[in-house]
């Protein structure tokens, strides 16, 4: 079992606070795992095994409970007679009909520390947020970060190139379950989780009517991943495609994927007025292996993938994100993190003279003095004029950007 020690170290500052510990993220991105690293560290502390109470409702073992009341009948029998604080850990909760009114039942009747896991974004709309308002904390889990895949191979012990586990990592991604297969076998795995998100996550749920549309416009919008495009522009694309649609339902399936964890959407900003740009905005995968699915080797736009591997390292790093727009020109990330802004340009490479002057060209304009950062592939150093130039792997392995 692989320790998810980025995620699993905010956890553990966490046991035994009364707020409900919410763990969303993309399906099979090791929300499980974490759960029984959990119970793990929880054993390790001397707590006994009986107080500790895992359901996955994803298990044909708990097929029987549907709803609030059979959950509460189930708990309840098994806490009836149990002794000193109880630890319950429910994995893909959403599918127990009314489950909130129960864990906020449990808040009040039990001594207990409450731990769910969820693959819709959604989990914290609605009646939970209402319910538990200010009584739960929520973490974001990603697949493997570069970071991640390096310590892990660390600690099998395996003398791993760099260099190509990155090249690897651009093209596979860092879906956890990829490391139990060899790389022509890669790609399998990514289209079967691909599509049981879309058919389990986006198409069942949603009660979605056409699943052609569906899957056109998910081909559509990750295969233009970091590119500006809107509802309307992907009406009129598909129209173009002789497919009837509206921005109206292109909305509420774009909406279906993000609540699904496949992408995230990105607004754009005026960085010398300071406000948002409510035209046109950017979305980025989460996980770049989906991108290989549809954008063979032949195909692939490096420099979108090396953008999205970006995005990823700096909202796994608490980053809120939003793209810059100065005069004419773009900033690909404006990130904030506390008082902290920070500019970055990304590119494939910067050898070439006039590439390099386009990539800084745009933070130049910008005239406050927060740090301003290119990255790229080179290993040759480019910072000048105050702008830092940063090698990818560097930064996808600092612990601290």
């Amino acid at each position: 079992m692989i320790k998810r020690k980025f995620y699993l170290e905010k956890i553990v500052k966490l046991i035994d606070t009364e707020d409900i510990k919410v763990i969303t993220g993309v399906r099979r991105c090791g929300k499980t795992v974490l759960l029984k690293q959990i119970i793990d560290e929880l054993e390790n502390r001397g707590i006994a095994s009986e107080n500790i109470i895992y359901m996955s409702f994803e298990s044909s073992k708990y097929k029987n409970i549907r709803n609030d009341d059979d959950l509460d009948e189930f708990i309840f029998s098994k806490t009836n007679n149990l002794n000193g604080k109880i630890y319950l850990l429910f994995d893909e909760i959403q599918k127990v009909k009314n489950w909130e009114v129960s864990l906020n039942s449990y808040r009040v009747d039990l001594e207990c520390d409450i731990y769910i896991t969820g693959s819709n974004s959604q989990l914290l709309s609605g009646e939970l947020a209402t319910l538990i308002s200010g009584r739960y904390i929520s973490i974001n889990m990603l697949p493997f970060s570069f970071k991640e895949l390096i310590q892990y191979y660390d600690e099998m012990h395996e003398k791993i190139d760099e260099i190509k586990l990155f090249e690897q990592y651009l093209s596979y991604g860092g879906f956890p379950g990829l490391l139990n297969y060899e790389n022509e076998e890669k790609e399998k795995y990514l289209y079967d989780l691909y599509s049981t998100i879309v058919l389990n996550d986006i198409l069942y749920k949603n009660k979605v009517k056409d699943l052609d549309l569906l899957e056109r416009l998910m081909e559509f919008m990750i295969s233009n991943i970091g590119k500006l495009f809107s509802a309307n522009s992907i009406s009129k694309y598909i129209k173009n495609e002789n497919r009837k649609t509206t921005p109206h339902t292109i909305i509420n399936y774009m909406d279906y994927a993000r609540n699904a964890f496949i992408f995230y959407q990105i607004k754009r900003e005026n960085i010398k007025q300071k406000r948002k740009l409510l035209i046109s905005d950017k979305y980025y995968l989460v996980d770049s292996g989906f991108y290989f699915i549809f954008n063979g080797s032949t195909q692939r736009n490096w420099s979108q993938l090396l953008e999205n591997i970006v995005f990823l390292e700096l909202i796994r790093q608490g980053y809120s994100i939003t793209i810059g727009k100065i005069q004419d020109l773009e900033v690909d990330f404006v990130c904030r993190k506390a008082n902290q802004i920070k500019y970055i340009q990304v590119s494939q490479s910067i050898l070439d003279e006039n590439t390099r002057k386009r990539e800084f060209k745009s933070l130049e304009k910008i005239s406050d003095s927060y740090p301003k950062y290119v990255i790229s592939m080179d290993s040759f150093d480019f910072s000048a004029n105050g702008i830092i130039h940063l090698n990818i792997i560097d930064f996808l392995k600092s612990e601290n950007f």
